[in-house]
């Protein structure tokens, strides 16, 4: 009976975390111009701070530099990377906690990917804006980021499968 019950736990689990995974993508997309300021401050911080350069903010489009070179919009944020890391660890390392451990790890997971997201598009931005005047821009930009992405979730995964460990015969938390 402990092994369905376990089962059920886990659907349950796995159908909230898509569901919030679902839910952030929704609100990333269609949040207001007030709460896309703050997303993306830390951002337009990054880049002011790296290249001391003043960037200013413009509803509907994001920050932009003072010659509008370059904005950091609402794509900028990462907000995929982000609901993906998020999805990730926490689907593929639920299986090794159970009731109240279990919901600490889906706020960790989600606390987690919200910290690398924005850590790691703020890397994206800054190694992109030499970049900008370069004709293949988007190229480079995208490029960039599919790399540092990748190589995050990589990172992410090994990580915290040292941490858990991943032998399926260790007692769940």
């Amino acid at each position: 009976m402990t092994a369905m019950t376990d089962k059920v736990q886990n659907i349950l689990f796995y159908f909230l975390t898509v569901l919030v995974g679902l839910y952030l993508i929704y609100g990333f997309k269609t949040t207001q111009d007030a709460v896309l300021k703050i997303l993306l401050y830390p951002h337009a911080k990054a880049a002011e701070i790296f290249y001391n350069i003043p960037l200013v903010y413009t509803n509907g489009i994001g920050y932009s530099s003072i010659d509008c070179t370059f904005n950091i919009g609402r794509e900028c944020m990462g907000y995929h990377f982000i609901v993906l890391m998020f999805l990730m660890n926490a689907c593929m390392f639920a299986k090794h906690f159970n009731g109240f451990h279990k919901a600490l790890w889906f706020i960790t997971c989600l606390v987690g990917a919200a910290a690398a997201g924005v850590l790691i598009s703020c890397i994206r931005i800054v190694g992109s804006i030499p970049f900008v005047t370069h004709e293949k821009f988007a190229l480079l930009h995208s490029g960039i980021g599919i790399s540092l992405y990748f190589a995050a979730l990589a990172a992410s995964y090994i990580a915290v499968n040292q941490l858990i460990g991943s032998d399926d015969n260790e007692s769940s938390y």
